[in-house]
C-alpha cells in the first residue's frame, strides 16, 4: 500500500490547502489520469480524467463524490475517507458560515443615504435589467463562437476533430483525441494552449495546433525531460496538470545588450542576425523539412546539439547559445556560417 494512504489525514484551514493535499495523495500514487480512471470505475465511482484534473487544478472544495472516487482509486482504506470527509463537512460548513456573514454584512444598511436607498422602487411597468451571464457561461459561448469561426475559415483544407467543449484541466477534455498534433483546429487545442500559457511559455490562443504551437509544446517537453515529439499526449498533460513551469526567457532588450558585448566587432550584425534566424526569442524550435529541429537564438540543428554534447534543453539557454554562437564565429571570423533572408 502506498505511503500516502497510510498517513493520518491532514488538517487543511482553507479548500486551497484541502484541495493541495489531494494532489499530493495522486502524485504519490504515481498513476496517471487515466489509470487513476480505470481502477476509480473499478470500484463503483465515475471518475472522467477531465474531471480529476478539473478538480486537481481549482482551489475550491470539491464535490464529496469525487473526493471519495479518487481517494478509492489511490486505494485509500475506508476509514480514512471518512476522515477525508469529515475534514471537507468542516470546512464547508465554516466556508458557508463565513459566507452568510459577508451577505448579512452586504445587506446591512449604514450611512445617511440608505434610508433612501431603501426606498428605491422600480417604477411600475418598468423591466428589471437582465442578470449578465455568469463566468462560465460566458466563457463556453465564446468557445462556441470560436469553433464556429473556424469550422466556417479553415474549410475542407484541414481535417477537422471533434469540437467538444475545453476545460482548463490537466488532461485532454472527454472526447478530445488522445494526441493532439499540428493541424488540429478547436477546444481541445484552446485547451493545451491555455496550459502552455499557464506554464510560462508565450503562444497564441486561438485554438489553432500551427508550428508556434508545435514549437511551445516542443519547448515544455524539453525543459520537461519528455520525449521532444512536439506533439500532446497524456504524458504531457500530466506535467501541465502540476506545478512544473518553464524558466522565464531573457527580454529583446537583454538579448540585444548580451549579443553586443559578446560580438563587439560587428554588434549590429550579430543582432541582425539573431533577429532574422529566431527572432530574438532564446525558446524558437523550428522544425524544417526532413523533421529535424533546430533550436534557440542561433538555430543550432539537432545535429550541431548534439555534437556540442548538450540536451535540448541546455540548447535554449540564451547564454549557452549565444557563446556558442561565438565559439563559431570566431573560427570563421565572420557569420557565414549562417544563411538567412530575412
Amino acid at each position: 500500500m502506498d505511503d500516502a494512504v497510510r498517513d493520518p489525514v491532514p488538517q487543511a484551514a482553507t479548500a486551497g490547502e484541502y484541495v493541495a493535499l489531494l494532489r499530493e495523495v495522486r502524485r504519490r500514487s504515481g498513476l496517471t489520469y487515466r489509470e487513476l480512471a480505470r481502477r476509480a470505475s473499478a470500484a463503483g465511482h465515475w471518475l472522467p480524467p477531465s474531471t480529476l484534473a478539473t478538480m486537481l487544478g481549482r482551489t475550491t472544495l470539491p464535490r464529496e463524490r469525487t473526493v471519495v472516487a479518487l481517494l478509492a482509486a489511490c486505494g485509500t482504506p475506508a476509514v480514512q475517507v471518512d476522515r477525508w470527509l469529515a475534514t471537507r463537512r468542516d470546512l464547508e460548513a465554516r466556508l458557508g458560515e463565513r459566507y452568510r456573514g459577508e451577505s448579512d454584512a452586504e445587506r446591512t444598511p449604514s450611512g445617511p443615504s440608505t434610508t433612501a436607498a431603501a426606498d428605491i422602487r422600480p417604477s411600475v411597468g418598468s423591466v428589471p435589467p437582465r442578470p449578465e451571464a455568469p463566468w462560465p457561461a460566458r466563457r463556453w459561448l465564446r468557445l462556441a463562437l470560436l469553433a464556429l469561426l473556424g469550422v466556417l475559415t479553415v474549410g475542407a483544407t484541414v481535417t477537422l476533430r471533434p469540437l467538444v467543449p475545453a476545460a482548463m484541466d490537466g488532461s485532454p477534455a472527454a472526447g478530445c483525441p488522445e494526441v493532439l498534433r499540428q493541424g488540429m483546429y478547436g477546444p481541445c487545442v484552446l485547451n493545451l494552449q491555455q496550459h502552455l500559457v499557464a506554464g510560462g511559455l508565450t503562444v497564441p490562443v486561438d485554438g489553432w495546433f500551427g508550428p508556434d504551437t508545435t514549437s511551445r509544446v516542443m519547448v515544455f517537453q524539453a525543459f520537461g525531460g519528455l520525449p521532444v515529439s512536439g506533439t500532446a499526449d497524456e504524458r504531457l498533460f500530466d506535467e501541465l496538470a502540476g506545478d512544473r513551469k518553464v524558466p522565464a526567457s531573457w527580454s529583446e532588450d537583454r538579448i540585444g545588450k548580451h549579443l553586443r558585448r559578446t560580438f563587439p566587432e560587428d554588434p549590429a550584425g550579430a543582432v541582425q542576425l539573431a533577429r532574422c534566424l529566431s527572432g530574438l526569442d532564446p525558446y524558437r524550435v523550428e522544425v524544417v523539412e526532413d523533421g529535424s529541429r533546430r533550436w534557440g537564438l542561433f538555430q543550432f540543428s539537432d545535429t550541431e546539439v548534439s555534437r556540442f554534447g548538450v540536451d535540448r534543453q541546455t540548447a535554449l539557454d540564451a547564454a549557452w547559445n549565444i557563446r556558442t554562437a561565438r565559439e563559431v564565429w570566431s573560427r570563421t571570423g565572420d557569420f557565414g556560417h549562417w544563411s538567412c533572408a530575412a
